[in-house]
């Protein structure tokens, strides 16, 4: 992707969420938070993927696939005030299709059309797809590490203000009280990302999020996830049992062995 490509993606990004603002100008203030978050995930695709070697065009096309990964979000919090897919649609499945449509990025490289439509389509995705070419799947496990690494940062800084009290669009509406789910122990126990079916309260959530350790693709991914100390972030969140102390110790001993499995 080339720079002037770049720049009429980022200003047709600009024009599309426009559309969505109130007579006053403003975004909803959900809508607010997923715009400061694309753009966040952008800075974390472009990071990452330079730590990962790539050439400066791909460093491109790996920040447009972070600003427009949760397009989908828009139109579904627009029409169904909710960012629970199972309660509207698929936000990576409609992102895609809005991708696959935008004049802007018909005008890239069939290469950067591929990349950017299969990363946002399965950066949501409970499971990597099957088959996919090397080149796109490696930007999808790229929007979907750099959207985690984001969501570690959005929910530890809403728990701390308060704001998850004013904002519960935050967690999808779930309740803030509750006692683990001992289903989501067995996943996390299993090395398992937690099903969403199985959150039932706030420490779920977290749970959920330590369970994403297991989860990323890359060494710089990891390096971000400990010099971030998002596991004692997690910790701090959640309930000093015996239980989940023992998987957070060994949650951090995962990360930190990825830093020698990984390739980069």
């Amino acid at each position: 992707m080339n720079a002037r490509e770049e720049k009429s993606l980022v200003k047709w990004f600009g024009e599309y969420v426009r559309q969505f603002a109130g007579k006053n100008g403003k975004l909803p203030t959900m809508l607010k938070i997923k715009l400061d978050h694309s753009r966040r995930v952008a800075g974390y695709t472009a990071a990452i993927g330079q730590d990962l070697g790539f050439s400066e065009g791909d460093v491109r096309a790996a920040r447009i696939l972070g600003l427009f990964h949760d397009i989908g979000r828009f139109s579904q919090f627009t029409e169904h005030q909710t960012f629970r897919d199972n309660l509207s649609f698929n936000h990576g499945h409609r992102g895609a299709n809005i991708m696959e449509k935008c004049p802007a990025l018909a005008a890239c490289s069939a290469g950067d059309r591929r990349r950017i439509i299969a990363g946002i389509y399965h950066h949501n995705s409970a499971n990597l797809p099957d088959r996919l070419d090397p080149d796109a799947m490696q930007f999808v496990k790229l929007a979907r590490d750099a959207d985690k690494l984001d969501i570690f940062f959005i929910l530890h800084s809403s728990w701390k203000n308060g704001d998850l009290l004013k904002s519960p669009d935050i967690v999808l509406r779930i309740k803030l009280e509750g006692p683990v789910n001992p289903r989501t122990l067995d996943e996390i126990r299993n090395k398992q990302p937690v099903s969403l079916a199985n959150v039932k309260s706030l420490a779920d959530i977290f749970l959920l999020q330590l369970s994403w350790t297991y989860d990323l693709n890359f060494r710089p991914s990891y390096r971000r996830l400990i010099a971030r100390k998002v596991i004692d972030n997690i910790a701090a969140a959640l309930p000093a049992t015996a239980e989940i102390k023992e998987q957070i110790a060994a949650a951090k001993k995962y990360a930190q062995e990825q830093l020698v499995k990984t390739k980069k």
